[in-house]
């Protein structure tokens, strides 16, 4: 028998950048698992990239023809599912992924809506797709004949005279079936691309969030691949890796099991002897904060911390969420702040919750502050389908009222069979509730533009650290600035008034509306060009930090003002204020350009034994110098080929240096300085 052209896609938008710029790994899991199971009957392709898949489609049409679909990338995905199946209805379609819904009936509406939609795989891939493979072989791939037998399939659901067929639902229990893709070699041309690799250890998560597709019951199991084959996979990457300074482990609660140690100490030897990777993205699990410290204690570049999403326990408990306890998260963000090479904490907070109010949302944002965490990372809800919060129940039990956006970065115009089509990926956010109304809702964001700006990434960190020897939260000086308009610079008053007109302007009440509105094709033209739908966070955060003298004032102004409601304004913090903004210029304006220049000037302190201090200096504690101390600042050889990297990478992404500025260490990329 011929082999069967099976084609697996994982597609990302491009029209403004790479929007999801990393390797296609779950994709590939199916892909491999499927080349192993089936490499008698089957050719298997793994596509990433829009235009790839254009190309060869142009050339021949596959047998089957397969999307992994998550919210940024349903709707590209079904434009070629259907456009395919138009040119070809005998091409057997499959998708996967988790946006999918897990009610009976609704599952059963969006087949019947998405017709060019032949059979959906839930939860894991790779043996259902497996046995639906082989069904189609038996049944010489008459989708027809398939639906007419009912005939009940792994995993996998489908529409049959107006009826909802549905397989029996089955983890793998041994994930070590599934070769490497890694290792396979599946994946190597995508080392030749601007993408970030990712990982797994484990699979599966063992809480309950109602917001989380990963709460489902059906994934409380956690499975492990083997130590030897993390291990070689690891140092498979490093070996291939070019010009990309990042690893994405996708593990759900990475460093909360014991077999996570070893991990870690194969990474801290790659490291050793590749430097890389210099930053390292894992979501560390929230119940064994001592074994996180210990493998913090191996590893650089992996920011450590807690999600917490809210601190106000009524939100916590209208989500099924429970947080680590307020002593472990302290210990753990102390550890972060503490440890050797400048490692730093983060933790997640999510505005908008069942619950969630202005007051909790600031509570939440203050406890991290007070906390010393270095990065608050600050989403929207989102109403991901498939999630037990985007249930009717939900809604109306916490009166949540969402509208619907263009995802930021995710929609084009994109040519297949050699025709333009506008294609747009639209979101569900919660705007409202019965305790969060839309004007608070907006308070809300633009406090977090100002976290943003001002706190996350220890861009101005010498001025908390010396409000904390004061005695006084960041928190309070966030607040001042964000309260007090009268300071803001023309210029910056302008981006905040675009950010807040953006986080508004970009909003309709039904799917249908977002999406004809952004298709129109004088609309979608602005949109690819930048001029509307941005991630206006990212944005707003990065026109702000490129006014970097305007938010140098700003924040000054309103330290100086903080301090001095608090009655305790001296000339010696006057003093140390004057100088120190000095530095923190030197050191952070425009670090990304004239990485080879060499800046020198005098100052009244000593800011190397100040930095020895982390910087928590109570003014008042110290005296200016009788002599004056020149310092000299600058970039490294390591930092100047480290921000080349980083810059590369990220000026493929709609918003690059937003981006860039959120998912950076900036402290590789902040000009270093010695006395001279």
């Amino acid at each position: 028998m011929k082999k069967k052209k099976v084609w697996i896609s994982d597609l990302t938008h491009t029209a403004q950048g790479i929007s999801a710029n990393t390797f296609p790994l779950g994709a590939s899991y199916v892909a491999v698992y499927a080349k192993k199971e089936l490499k008698d009957f089957c050719d298997i392709k793994l596509f990433r990239f829009p235009s790839d898949l254009s190309k060869s489609l142009n050339e021949e049409l596959p047998d089957m023809l397969c999307f992994s679909n998550f919210s940024w990338n349903f709707e590209i995905a079904y434009k070629y599912a259907d456009l395919v199946k138009k040119k070809n209805p005998n091409v057997v379609t499959v998708f996967g992924g988790p946006n999918f819904p897990t009610n009976e009936k609704e599952k059963l509406e969006f087949l019947k809506k998405r017709t060019a939609i032949d059979f959906y795989i839930e939860l894991e891939g790779e043996l259902a797709f497996v046995d639906l493979t082989k069904c189609l072989i038996e049944n010489n791939f008459e989708i027809s004949k398939i639906k007419k037998n009912g005939k009940k399939i792994l995993n996998t659901c489908y529409v049959a005279e107006n009826e909802l067929v549905h397989g029996p639902i089955e983890r793998i229990q041994n994930i070590n079936i599934i070769p490497s893709p890694y290792l396979d070699g599946i994946l190597d041309e995508f080392f030749n691309y601007p993408l970030i690799p990712m990982i797994e250890t484990t699979r599966g998560c063992p809480f309950s969030c109602s917001f989380c597709c990963d709460g489902l019951s059906t994934k409380n199991q956690v499975c492990r691949f083997e130590p030897s084959r993390i291990e070689e996979e690891l140092y498979y990457i490093a070996k291939r890796i070019k010009n990309i300074d990042e690893l994405i482990i996708t593990d759900l609660n990475f460093a909360m099991y014991k077999q996570d140690i070893p991990t870690a100490k194969v990474i801290q030897k790659i490291q050793e002897e590749y430097k890389y990777p210099k930053i390292i993205g894992a979501a560390a699990g929230k119940n064994m904060p001592k074994r996180t410290i210990e493998v913090a204690n191996l590893i650089k570049g992996w920011v450590t911390g807690a999600s917490l999403q809210s601190t106000n326990e009524e939100v916590l408990k209208s989500i099924k969420r429970s947080n680590i306890s307020t002593k472990a998260y302290q210990e753990l963000i102390e550890h972060s702040n503490n440890s050797k090479g400048d490692q730093k904490s983060q933790s997640e907070i999510i505005l908008g919750l069942p619950s969630d109010g202005k007051e909790t949302h600031y509570e939440s944002i203050r406890f991290g502050v007070d906390n010393n965490v270095n990065s608050l990372r600050m989403f929207q809800a989102i109403m991901l389908i498939g999630t037990e919060m985007a249930s009717k129940e939900y809604r109306e039990k916490y009166g949540l009222k969402t509208m619907f956006r263009t995802i930021p970065g995710c929609l084009g115009n994109y040519k297949i069979f050699e025709k333009d089509h506008s294609i747009a990926e639209i979101e569900e956010i919660i705007i409202s509730s019965n305790t969060l109304s839309k004007k608070e809702y907006l308070e809300c964001r633009i406090m977090n533009l100002f976290v943003e700006t001002f706190y996350n990434n220890s861009i101005f960190e010498e001025i908390f650290e010396m409000l904390r020897a004061l005695k006084i939260s960041p928190f309070d000086c966030l607040l001042f600035m964000k309260e007090n308009k009268e300071l803001y610079s023309k210029k910056i008053n302008e981006i905040i008034e675009n950010f807040t007109f953006q986080t508004t302007e970009d909003l309709y009440e039904t799917f249908e509306e977002a999406n004809a509105y952004v298709l129109s094709p004088e609309i979608i033209n602005k949109y690819v060009g930048g001029e509307m739908g941005v991630n206006e966070l990212l944005l707003n955060r990065a026109l702000l930090f490129e006014e970097f003298d305007g938010i140098c004032d700003l924040i000054f102004e309103s330290t100086y003002s903080v301090i001095e409601n608090k009655g305790i304004m001296t000339e010696n913090i006057k003093n140390y204020l004057s100088d120190l903004k000095r530095f923190i210029t030197l050191r952070k304006k425009n670090p990304l350009n004239k990485t080879d220049e060499i800046i020198s000037e005098s100052f009244n302190y000593d800011f190397e034994e100040i930095r020895k201090a982390k910087y928590e200096i109570n003014p008042n504690s110290i005296t200016k110098l009788e002599n004056s101390i020149k310092f000299s600042f600058f970039h490294e050889k390591k930092q100047i080929d480290h921000i080349s990297n980083q810059v590369e990478l990220y000026s493929n992404h709609a918003v690059g240096l937003g981006k860039l500025l959120q998912q950076s260490d900036l402290q590789l990329i902040f000009r270093h300085f010695k006395k001279i």
